[in-house]
């Protein structure tokens, strides 16, 4: 189990977007250190950051989509729901069962996630808005 580290690879191309995934990543990261971990109060407020950051940050995202028309904006958006939805849930299950999930399971839950949603889905997302910032710029 490693922090996630910040690539080249994870870039969307965008500055604001790219900022906003480093502190998600930062947030998630926060699990990594062993004291966090084992602190149930400390990961329930970790989570609870990470929640309110991912709505802040999906909103801008969205907002970015609508504004040069994504053509699979309301995938995207269904995408940003179900994983909002997902960490939620996680947070409700680990609220009344803690004793059952580590902290450890936690960040590996999260930084999957996010992770994948950054490298698989915000990527594309940023090829778009490149290539449509591009034509907006010749044309």
């Amino acid at each position: 189990m490693e922090p996630i580290q910040w690539s080249r690879w994870m870039s969307v191309g965008n500055d604001a977007l790219d900022e906003d995934h480093r502190v998600l990543i930062a947030i998630v990261n926060k699990l990594y250190d062993p004291a966090n971990r084992e602190n149930p109060g400390v990961i329930e407020a970790i989570l609870a950051e990470l929640i309110a950051y991912t709505r802040h940050h999906f909103a801008e995202e969205e907002a970015q989509m609508q504004r040069l028309n994504y053509p699979t904006f309301v995938a995207h958006k269904a995408l940003h729901d179900k994983l909002t939805q997902q960490v939620e849930a996680y947070r409700d299950e680990f609220r009344v069962s803690h004793s059952s999930i580590t902290g450890e399971e936690v960040f590996l839950f999260c930084s999957e996630w996010l992770g994948k949603h950054i490298l698989k889905e915000d990527t594309r997302f940023g090829e778009y808005a490149g290539a449509e910032e591009t034509l907006a710029a010749v044309g």
